[in-house]
């Protein structure tokens, strides 16, 4: 009875449709990547998927649970494994730009760890979150908390990924490669998109903008298959 009355259709299409059915495809992607081979690209890659589906777990979880202390823990967990799986796609990118044999297993390591201890900002930011019941259970995020999320995440993440993406792309002569990787460029942004727009809509914490944008993120979820589609397919 309580969860009806705290979740609305916004939230409802939000938390189960979007966010849950990408978990579970993330979750298949990741199991068929492992399945094919255990070598560092597939490992790398589904490490990505990993995170991005433990995230929406834990926020399919919390959206049962009405205790302020542990919906908070929740939440900002969430939003800490979809920043953190951000770096295993530059990580994926660099392998493929430059061979493991010159970035080395070691380096990446190194990256991954400095950008999580950058993150680990997301729980410090004094009132940064507010999850609870005068929220209606709903995240409320403070302008400061989204700006240093987007400098971290944009700065250290998406941009540099967009950019060696792009070299990527042309750097390769076949077609059929440029078209692949091109699928995967259109997966990635999409991902990108969902991140900046759930990012904004817990900032502004408007109810028409959250229905807008829950009804925005559906079509997204067919561009999730297109990294799969365009790289790990084929690892």
């Amino acid at each position: 009875m309580l969860l009806a009355q705290t979740m609305d259709i916004a939230r409802f299409i939000q938390i189960f449709l979007v966010q849950g059915l990408a978990g579970l495809f993330y979750l298949f992607i990741a199991y068929k990547i492992l399945k094919r081979e255990r070598k560092g690209l597939n490992l790398i890659l589904s490490s990505f998927y990993v995170c991005v589906a433990f995230a929406v777990i834990i926020n399919v979880v919390y959206a049962f649970i009405f205790v302020e202390e542990i919906v908070y823990i929740l939440h900002v967990t969430t939003y800490f494994l979809l920043c953190f799986s951000l770096i295993f796609l530059l990580v994926f990118v660099l392998i493929l730009l430059k061979s493991e044999e010159i970035f080395t297993p070691k380096l990446q390591l190194i990256l991954v760890v400095i950008f999580g201890i950058l993150l680990v900002g997301l729980w410090l930011i004094p009132d940064g979150v507010s999850i609870n019941e005068s929220t209606n259970w709903k995240p409320d995020w403070s302008w400061i908390y989204l700006l240093y999320s987007f400098s971290i995440c944009s700065l250290f993440a998406i941009f540099p990924t967009i950019y060696l993406s792009i070299k990527l792309y042309r750097k390769f002569e076949y077609k059929e490669l440029k078209k692949k990787l091109k699928f995967f460029l259109i997966g990635i942004s999409g991902y990108f998109f969902l991140y900046f727009g759930t990012s904004i809509s817990n900032t502004l914490n408007d109810p028409i903008f959250r229905i807008i944008w829950s009804l925005l993120s559906l079509p997204i979820l067919v561009s999730l298959y297109f990294v799969y589609f365009g790289v790990a397919k084929n690892l």
